[in-house]
């Protein structure tokens, strides 16, 4: 009986252990649930921020942030279910330590802030620029420079990405945006034609409150109560003279026999980002993911499409991902933006309080994504370069693949001709070395 049971207790302590050293592994991003007071919003909110286990290692090693914006009806707890794969990209070495940060955009009446400044709503275009960068910055190790700082957005979120930054391209240095409605000439006519099935007959009444069901994976009247939410950025009014709708406290972009009204879309102009995409230059370093499901029930896929095609025109830094599936981004999208947005940030980055930021600077390609020129800026006198690239499968490239050429304080790397993906560029010099990831594009 004795022999027994000291089995079971070996058994127990070898399973306790083993278990006790998966959690440990696959443990990589530690959360902490917390609250700030916001200046911009005058109350404190909500946020979770993910911490890479590397953060407590050294105390002088600082990091890049990524901010996720989520989507309508989301909160601070939004990115909580992706830390699985979180964890296990950043345990296979997939992406390197980063700190991540999701907070609360949420807000009455309509269930959720737009991103932009509203007296409806809150300011929530300077809470997101500001206020949370720089909680953030002052609370933990993350690098204060527009190099070290990324946008990722999802839906709603996308959009929140897409103009922050284009209102602070002198902050944000990459942006992943999935699923988001971007450009409203493409947008509104269809959707248009959704309220119209969600109201009956004319003349309508759009109702916010007017739909409901059961299904908590369906959201009643969608069209018509995304309206009343964008309408709270972008035309918000609170003495409305529409009393085809309710509430009555913003000006709606249709009249009650379903008709787009040209005074209100003139304001809208004012924050889309179809109209506003021009802005965005090369010289802004601002790199883009974008992408959307091409069954999206949101009807957001073809507006991307133009998007995509205003990038182009404009010579912009970008990448496009389709997939087939629907609104909701899937496990891919999600894991190639993480690698995207990798890519680009910086490395993390060790400093003391007296040297901080006086380093050698750190090697970056620009373009990147690359169409299929970039550049990689060299140091005043440096020589000896030597470069080797692998692909995602860890295999040289031949020279033949590439070509390269110092032209006055750059090295100018040629990809015509190589394949869409992820490659390694390792660097070495008489003053310095290292890698860098880039994704081809073309």
């Amino acid at each position: 009986m004795k022999k027994h049971i000291s089995h079971g207790i070996v058994f127990f302590l070898i399973l306790f252990l083993s278990l006790s050293f998966q959690n440990q592994l696959f443990a990589q991003f530690i959360r902490i649930d917390t609250s700030f007071y916001s200046p911009s919003l005058k109350q404190l909110r909500n946020v979770t921020v993910f911490l890479p286990d590397d953060y407590y290692k050294d105390q002088d090693e600082h990091f890049s942030t990524i901010y996720y914006l989520h989507g309508w009806g989301g909160n601070h707890q939004s990115l909580n279910p992706a830390q699985v794969r979180l964890d296990q990209l950043l345990e296979s070495g997939t992406i390197r330590p980063v700190i991540i940060i999701c907070a609360d955009h949420s807000s009455l009446p309509f269930g959720s802030g737009v991103y932009v400044n509203s007296p409806l709503t809150g300011n929530f275009e300077d809470f997101a620029a500001f206020d949370v960068v720089e909680w953030v910055e002052s609370s933990f190790r993350a690098m204060p420079e527009k190099n070290a700082r990324a946008l990722f957005g999802q839906s709603l979120g996308a959009y929140g990405a897409f103009w922050l930054a284009l209102q602070h391209n002198d902050r944000f240095r990459a942006i992943s945006a999935h699923a988001g409605h971007i450009n409203n000439d493409i947008w509104l006519p269809a959707a248009r034609i959704m309220i119209i099935l969600e109201n009956g007959q004319p003349p309508y009444y759009y109702n916010f409150f007017g739909f409901y069901t059961d299904l908590p994976e369906i959201i009643p009247g969608f069209f018509t109560k995304s309206m009343f939410l964008a309408a709270s950025g972008f035309s918000p009014n609170q003495n409305s003279t529409q009393t085809y709708i309710n509430p009555r406290i913003v000006d709606y972009p249709f009249n009650e026999w379903g008709m787009m009204i040209d005074s209100v879309y003139n304001k809208w102009k004012t924050y889309d980002i179809g109209q506003r995409i021009s802005e965005l230059s090369p010289a802004d370093s601002v790199s883009i993911l974008l992408g959307c499901g091409t069954n999206d029930e949101t009807l957001a896929y073809y507006p991307n499409l133009t998007i995509r095609d205003s990038l182009i025109h404009y010579n912009l830094s970008f990448e496009f991902l389709s997939h087939k599936g629907g609104h909701s981004m899937p496990d891919i999208f999600f894991d190639r933006s993480m690698i995207f947005l990798d890519s680009i940030l910086m490395h993390p980055s060790f400093f003391t309080p007296v040297d901080a930021f006086s380093k050698i600077p750190e090697l970056k390609a620009f373009p990147n994504p690359v169409k299929d020129m970039t550049s990689i800026k060299l140091l005043p006198g440096e020589s000896d370069i030597n470069i080797s690239i692998l692909d995602i499968d860890g295999s040289y490239l031949s020279p033949a693949d590439y070509s390269e050429v110092i032209n006055g304080q750059k090295l100018m790397l040629n990809f015509r001709g190589c394949k869409n993906g992820v490659y390694l560029i390792r660097f070495m010099s008489d003053k310095r070395s290292g890698h860098m990831k880039i994704v081809i594009a073309g």
